[in-house]
């Protein structure tokens, strides 16, 4: 983004951030504890990398999603871009507070940000696809066997792999293109040999699609593969449904009918609480860098899902599972869980 186009965005991108009808769906507000422009100058100290790099406040990684702010936004501005943006700019002026300072060494490095992480892989690498395993997974294993289970049924045989963590997602959310494109072009070929490329990370399909559009038809999430070959399975539970809100944002023309995938349920959605939390806050892992973020946004959006007299809150995409577990609220399980109980 060329520093003139900045100019003309970021004023429009505060007035977005803090405005009275959109400041209840950004996360910037929400840990500013304001619901209406009261964090106006905030926002502006973000914005002022085009001024001083060293007025840059924290609130450029506690906006770790702005995507539902783009739906209503000023004018159409792209306030996620503009995020991406300013995060990039503090990064490349060496300004990263001292706050994010290990969790942008860690991207840059290409290590995961997750705690838990632990490479893993198991079956033949020259399976007829390949299941990439969400590194926020608590339990790799487990998740590879589950995926091996589904892709059984279906008639197919799976590599599961965990070693390219996040496919450079988190390389993308800090405007690292370079780095991002590099990371890219050396899994290429390891991607390219299958006949499909599975996952239940939605946040890893983002990145994907984003880096390789040539290959957009063999990247499948886990529910389209499930529909796409017509597997169906029991379960009379109440189950309310958390979808993922990259996809539902990014990716709006594309719909599984989860009364196919789980016949015998009752489906159920979550109320809205006021706060129009799509996601858990955990962007995939960019939430990590804001813990108090992360939980604020978990625990609104678990509050929304915990009000239907369920029986189970289950949510296709295991990175939004493991955002929501950290309100330590509900248990929340990934569709691959529920569906290989």
């Amino acid at each position: 983004m060329a520093t003139q186009e900045f100019s003309k965005l970021y004023y429009r991108t505060s007035n977005c951030l803090t405005s009275d009808i959109i400041a209840d769906f950004a996360p910037v507000s929400r840990i500013l504890g304001v619901d209406t422009s009261t964090g106006m100058g905030a926002v502006f100290t973000a914005m002022g990398t085009r001024f001083d790099m060293q007025y840059v406040a924290k609130e450029a990684f506690m906006a770790t999603d702005g995507y539902e702010s783009d739906t209503r936004s000023i004018d159409d501005t792209p306030v996620a871009e503009v995020m991406r943006y300013v995060r990039g700019e503090i990064i490349a002026g060496d300004k990263v507070p001292e706050k994010y300072k290990a969790f942008v060494d860690a991207v840059l490095k290409e290590e995961s940000v997750y705690a838990q992480y632990k490479e893993y892989s198991v079956g033949d690498e020259n399976a007829e696809m390949l299941f990439l395993i969400s590194p926020a997974a608590p339990n790799a294993q487990k998740t590879a066997e589950q995926a091996a289970s589904v892709c059984k049924k279906a008639g197919k045989s799976v590599y599961c792999t965990n070693k390219y963590k996040d496919c450079g997602y988190l390389l993308l959310a800090l405007a690292q293109t370079e780095a991002a494109n590099t990371y890219a072009a050396g899994i290429k070929e390891g991607l390219a040999k299958y006949d499909s490329v599975i996952t239940d990370d939605s946040y890893v399909l983002d990145a994907l699609l984003i880096q390789f559009p040539e290959m957009a038809e063999k990247i499948k999430f886990l529910d389209e593969f499930l529909a796409e070959n017509k597997l169906s399975f029991s379960g009379t539970e109440k189950v309310m449904l958390h979808e993922s809100g990259v996809i539902q944002r990014l990716y709006p023309a594309r719909k599984v009918n989860y009364s196919e995938i789980l016949p015998e349920a009752e489906l159920l959605l979550p109320k809205r609480s006021g706060y129009d939390v799509t996601d858990s806050g955990i962007a995939g892992g960019l939430g990590l860098a804001e813990p108090e973020n992360l939980l604020a946004i978990a625990g609104r959006r678990m509050a929304d899902l915990s009000g239907m007299d369920q029986d189970v809150i289950v949510t296709p995409c295991a990175c939004e599972a493991a955002g929501l577990n950290c309100a330590e609220k509900e248990n929340v399980m990934t569709l691959l869980e529920y569906i290989c109980r």
